[in-house]
């Protein structure tokens, strides 16, 4: 299976609140699950756990394919170079 990091988006939100930014991912296939952190690669580690958890349920063998291409993208996007 052939990973693309490019399927991974990135949304950086302010909080004003704690004067600092957060790193928010998402994957484009399923961008209603979504990773945050204090860093890219906290972010993607956490994104790829959620999509981890919901393999179990999936309701087809179609979603548990776009599952795991999904994980296999965010771990791809977290151990690339974002220098």
């Amino acid at each position: 299976m052939m990973s693309n990091a490019d399927h991974v988006v990135i949304m950086t939100q302010e909080h004003p609140c704690l004067c600092r930014q957060r790193e928010t991912l998402h994957h484009r296939d399923f961008p209603e699950v979504q990773g945050e952190g204090d860093s890219l690669e906290d972010a993607a580690v956490q994104l790829a756990g959620l999509l981890e958890r919901t393999l179990d349920s999936a309701p087809s063998d179609w979603r548990r394919e776009g599952l795991e291409r999904a994980i296999e993208d965010v771990r791809a996007f977290a151990n690339r170079d974002h220098g």
